[in-house]
């Protein structure tokens, strides 16, 4: 029996069915590859055995042996380029389409498609009226699998960003999605940050990509983090960063096709470069300048995707947050605030202070003021300047009266189950007012400096 006839009969590749998942339509580019490698070498050395033969019967054999399997082999590149075909579909397709752009927020975009179809992919990303996500991703590999991965990536990533603010958070959740249906050895690099358009309060986590740039009054900072790839490990110990940003700064995300553009030893090196072109050239206009660095790499051999972000609006002095009466929509209010102290420079201390004293108003509110009932809302604002923070949480109910509640610190009190939280409150707080009705709690923390100042 002739090698050729182990080989399964070929179907018309534009009529191949591809598989319905995501495994399937990897196993199959796969195994693709891998006949098409071995067609070709028994290609080779038919040819190599006809060059030492005469003619004959042995010599007809081996014509029509090699004939056969040049006709597989042709059957199966026909096949090939219609998965790459749509995996560079499947690639065009996931790219977002920005159906709201945040007011006084600028994107600018740029993607290059490669020799070779890679996982290259951004998203631009509205998780709520006053918080919004971006993202740049590269799946390790090429053709039909890094594609099937981005896509699923992409999905995994707008998932778990609709009930989440935490950019760690998310970023965990999508990692334990990857490992699930991701095979072994494809993995994926990933930045995600998260921003508040009130306060311009920024929290990122880079999952071992190439560290983006914030460009700011000329000068170029890069932005990194401790964390693994996503979709190889099960912990991959992702550090969660914040900052805090300023109108006019810009953000300029790419993934590692860019860096082919600048002549250099190294990732290292090239990146240094990047940093150092984006600073001579900073003040350009955003479009322009991610065009511009889109066109330094002539025929990219690997995808190339760019994001570029500007900030056209100013801080807003107060922020409003309205939540529902549930006790666990206290973990939206947390993530609003504390991030922004900490970017201020609060410190570890007095940050935790005021989580204490946050989470007893606003359980407070929701239990004693609004009596549990989902119906009616807790709104909290919250300020900050240079000195001090001013939170204010309002409930729906019809008030109480501060002065009446017992000192639980008094002997005679020491057994009452009231007025522990309230006393809690003035213990972290600076200062602790209420407003006439008393469904309002004010509370002060100033700032560590401002209180050496003031002693």
């Amino acid at each position: 029996m002739s090698s050729a006839e182990h080989l399964p009969d070929e179907q018309n590749p534009l009529e191949h069915p591809l598989p319905s998942d995501a495994g399937g339509l990897k196993r199959e580019a796969q195994s693709l590859r891998r006949q098409l490698q071995r067609a070709q070498l028994r290609i080779e050395a038919l040819e190599k055995g006809l060059k030492g033969r005469g003619g004959g019967a042995a010599l007809g054999g081996l014509d029509d042996e090699m004939r056969l399997l040049a006709e597989q082999h042709e059957r199966r590149a026909m096949l090939l380029d219609h998965y790459e075909q749509t995996a560079r579909e499947l690639q065009q397709n996931v790219q977002p389409i920005m159906e709201a752009r945040p007011e006084g927020i600028r994107f600018a975009i740029e993607s290059r498609p490669g020799v070779r179809v890679g996982g290259d992919f951004y998203d631009i990303i509205n998780l709520s009226d006053n918080f919004v996500a971006f993202l740049i991703a590269d799946v390790s590999g090429y053709g039909l699998p890094a594609a099937v991965i981005m896509a699923t990536g992409r999905l995994a990533f707008r998932t778990y960003a609709a009930n989440q603010l935490k950019p760690r958070v998310i970023m965990e959740k999508v990692n334990q999605a990857m490992l699930r249906t991701t095979l072994a050895g494809h993995y994926m690099t990933a930045f995600l940050g998260v921003l508040d358009t009130e306060l311009l309060n920024l929290e990122y986590v880079n999952a071992s990509h190439c560290s983006p740039f914030l460009i700011r009054d000329g000068k170029v900072i890069s932005l990194d983090t401790e964390g693994l790839f996503v979709g190889m490990f099960e912990e991959p110990k992702y550090e969660q960063k914040g900052l805090q940003m300023e109108q006019h700064d810009r953000i300029f995300l790419y993934t590692d096709g860019l860096l082919k553009g600048f002549q250099a030893r190294d990732q290292r090196e090239a990146e240094s470069k990047l940093g150092q072109y984006l600073k001579e050239s900073g003040e350009q206009d955003l479009e322009e300048l991610v065009a511009q660095l889109g066109a330094l790499v002539q025929n990219p051999e690997d995808d190339i995707a760019l994001l570029g972000v500007e900030l056209l609006l100013e801080k807003a002095r107060r922020k409003t947050i309205s939540i529902s009466s549930i006790p666990s929509e206290l973990a939206h209010v947390e993530s609003a605030i504390l991030p922004v102290l900490d970017n201020k420079g609060y410190g570890e201390r007095n940050i935790f202070a005021v989580k204490l004293a946050l989470e007893e108003a606003v359980v407070n509110a929701i239990k004693h003021g609004n009596q549990l009932d989902d119906t009616k809302k807790v709104t909290i604002s919250f300020y900050i300047d240079d000195d001090r923070a001013l939170i204010s949480i309002e409930d729906e109910g019809e008030g109480f009266d501060p002065s009446a509640i017992a000192d639980p610190t008094d002997p005679e009190n020491l057994m009452a189950s009231s007025g522990r939280g309230l006393a809690l409150i003035r213990a972290y707080m600076d200062e602790v007012r209420f407003n006439e009705k008393g469904n309002e709690i004010s509370l002060v923390k100033y700032a560590p400096w401002a209180v050496a100042h003031r002693i």
